[in-house]
């Protein structure tokens, strides 16, 4: 009967340790994922700051200014460390963005051609007067 109790025992704490093993793992994964869209959407506006710096750069008033020529190479090397380094955690939810944008491209396409062509809502035919 001992060892029945034990087995029990075992099975208790290895159901708890299980569960918690799968929340800790969902807490985790959710907190990566939102990390790795955040770095990508860091990275994606230094990158528009770094074209608009080099717009305003490319400006007949401003072209030659050194205090915007070392921002704008202070911001290529931002972009640089920024791609270099968390490449690799940016890149996490790639493929779960091109997933989801084929599958909502599909529903598009299946919802514009359910639509009937050639109806015009602006035109609502000849219309008689009633005198």
């Amino acid at each position: 009967m001992t060892l029945e109790l034990w087995l029990i025992f075992a099975l208790i704490i290895s159901l708890i340790l299980n569960g918690f093993l799968i929340w800790f793992s969902r807490e985790q994964s959710t907190r990566i994922t939102y990390v790795s869209q955040n770095i990508g959407d860091l990275v994606e506006l230094v990158a528009n700051y770094r074209d608009h710096l080099n717009a305003i750069y490319q400006l007949d008033t401003y072209y030659g200014d050194e205090n915007i020529q070392h921002l704008f190479a202070h911001t290529r090397s931002l972009l640089d460390i920024l791609e270099e380094e968390y490449a690799d955690v940016s890149s996490l939810t790639d493929a779960l963005e091109i997933e989801y944008s084929e599958e909502s491209d599909r529903e598009e396409k299946e919802i514009q051609e359910q639509k009937p062509y050639g109806e015009n809502v602006f035109y609502a035919g000849s219309r008689e007067r009633n005198t």
